[in-house]
């Protein structure tokens, strides 16, 4: 029944009695098919979450904080390309001949078939389950997202097979939905299930509800290649150590954030634009929990690496609030925790030519067991640093010299300074103990003076990755290329404790990844100034009373 089908004057000539019925007897058949057709009436929480429907990459990524809709958005992707109904809220922004395929296969694999499959998952699928808040099929939920029509016989039990947890669908014609073309296929499993379980058939589509093991990511990811499928990950990242999510940061996330990668992309969906949740209960306990903690259990930022000793380091475009004094994400143009405006978009990595006119700073890490080390760093006139060159050579000093030489005179560098590692620097350097790294690299005809080891390098380093608020940018830039100090800058963390009893000791870091990092801590050491370098220390003249000046 549709209210547009009687006219004005039918409906004047009605009694209250009789348009009153009418009026219940149409909400009650919209209630109905809103409840038997749910994914008709989806939308997207945001216009970040609507990119999940839209995206051509073949690995889609989405952090979300907790309740931010990120396994919902996923789930309702699927039953829309596994039933081919489009939501009305997308059908103008979707080419269906492109995004749907016919029947497909689809794989969901969910952290625990005892606890999340039956309680939490197929519920959102259940047409006659409501997710949400009260009342029952309210603004502030949805059913679940099978339609009643595209189950077989339109019953659920003719459709789930518990023995094989799969759930057959009905894929109708995006066209012509009378047209039945096929039935699609939604396989369940868990990521506690081993690795060769998943060695088997062609998907479409696998969705992994949080991080999975790597094994299991790398078998599902050859169960897609054979149809070109796509795979999808929804996740809040855990700030547990002992979860290892190293290669999702490197296979999905940072590939996304590489300039002019098609085929992997991040989507971060934020708790605060689901309103399907209590906001002001959400609010509340935000509240209570650290800006760390809000950044991934409310904003889905990645904090699995909060023990990196250069946190605020990034190789991608982020965004800097000054009151804030940390690195946020913006919403509508403001910082999202703080509301103010005062930011600026910032990368420590960029493509510039080094200078022919600046002093620069040659360093060097000598390694008795692993190729020798070293890089080279310019400092501007403002003081500020710029990492222009590195190399590394598996080979006696010799060789380091003329590799150094070669890279000098290529690229025009001035050195004015040359410091190598204090400890390797000033160890034997062989059978003979009283000769020294330091003494083979002179010998050599690298002359480098033994750095401070002080800590102090390592605090002063993270204040100059700071955007400064007068130049609108960091103090460090790294040249773009420069692999393995980028590497190692990203990756260079504090060493874990084993146990609490360890926790009133000094933190040490790791010694993973610390070579280049290290480097820059024995430069910052110096104070590194420009009018320093040219100019040299100013002469001191001994004046009456012991002073100096």
């Amino acid at each position: 029944m549709n209210l547009e089908d009687i006219s004005a004057a039918s409906l004047h000539r009605l009694s209250d009695t009789r348009f009153k019925e009418i009026i219940s007897t149409f909400i009650r058949l919209q209630s109905e098919d809103l409840k038997e057709n749910a994914i008709l009436y989806y939308r997207p929480v945001s216009s970040v979450a609507e990119r999940v429907h839209l995206t051509d990459a073949g690995t889609i990524g989405i952090g979300g904080g907790n309740r931010s809709s990120k396994t919902e958005t996923c789930l309702a992707e699927i039953v829309m390309c596994a039933t081919g109904i489009t939501p009305l809220s997308l059908t103008d922004k979707i080419d269906t001949r492109k995004k749907f395929l016919g029947p497909i296969n689809v794989r969901i694999v969910v952290e625990s078939i005892t606890t999340v499959l039956h309680s939490i998952m197929l519920p959102k699928l259940q047409y006659w389950k409501w997710s949400g808040l009260s009342p029952q099929g309210g603004s502030k939920g949805h059913w679940g997202w099978i339609p009643k029509t595209s189950l077989v016989d339109g019953a659920w039990d003719k459709s789930w097979s518990e023995k094989n947890r799969l759930l057959r669908v009905l894929y109708r014609d995006p066209e012509d939905f009378d047209r039945v073309m096929g039935e699609s296929t939604i396989q369940f499993m868990s990521h506690d299930q081993d690795p060769s379980d998943f060695s088997s058939g062609d998907f479409n589509i696998i969705l992994h509800d949080e991080p999975p093991k790597y094994a299991t990511w790398r078998e599902n990811q050859a169960r897609l290649m054979g149809v070109a499928g796509r795979n999808m990950l929804a996740m809040t990242w855990p700030d547990d150590p002992s979860i290892a999510v190293d290669w999702i940061f490197d296979e999905v996330y940072e590939k996304a954030k590489t300039e002019g990668n098609t085929g992997v992309e991040w989507i971060e969906l934020v708790t605060t634009d689901n309103q399907n949740v209590d906001q002001g209960a959400i609010a509340k306990q935000a509240a209570s929990w650290s800006a760390k903690t809000r950044k991934t259990r409310i904003y889905g930022q990645p904090i699995r690496f909060s023990n990196r000793i250069h946190p605020d380091f990034t190789d991608y475009p982020q965004v800097w609030c000054f009151k804030c004094k940390d690195a946020i994400t913006p919403r509508d143009g403001a910082c999202a925790v703080c509301g103010s405006t005062d930011t600026v978009t910032y990368n420590h990595v960029s493509e510039f030519d080094p200078s022919q006119m600046w002093p620069t700073v040659f360093l060097l890490d000598p390694h008795p067991r692993k190729p020798h080390m070293f890089m080279w760093v310019q400092v501007d006139s403002f003081d500020d640093l710029w990492v222009v060159a590195y190399d590394k050579v598996e080979d006696v000093p010799t060789a380091v010299k003329k590799r150094v030489d070669q890279i000098e005179s290529e690229m025009k560098l001035r050195v004015y300074q040359r410091l190598i590692d204090p400890n390797m620097g000033a160890s034997p350097a062989g059978v003979r103990r009283e000769v020294t790294w330091a003494d083979e690299f002179r010998e050599a005809g690298l002359f480098c003076d033994l750095a401070d080891d002080s800590d102090v390098g390592r605090a002063r380093l993270n204040d100059y990755l700071k955007p400064d608020q007068r130049r609108l940018a960091p103090r460090v830039h790294f040249r773009a290329g420069l692999f393995d100090p980028i590497l190692q800058m990203k990756r260079y963390s504090w060493d874990e404790y084993r146990n609490s009893l360890e926790k009133d000791l000094k933190q040490r870091p790791k010694e993973k990844y610390d070579d280049y990092p290290t480097m820059l801590k024995y430069l910052m050491n110096t104070s590194p100034s420009f009018n320093l370098l040219v100019r040299g220390a100013p002469v001191l003249h001994r004046k009456r009373r012991g002073a100096y000046g």
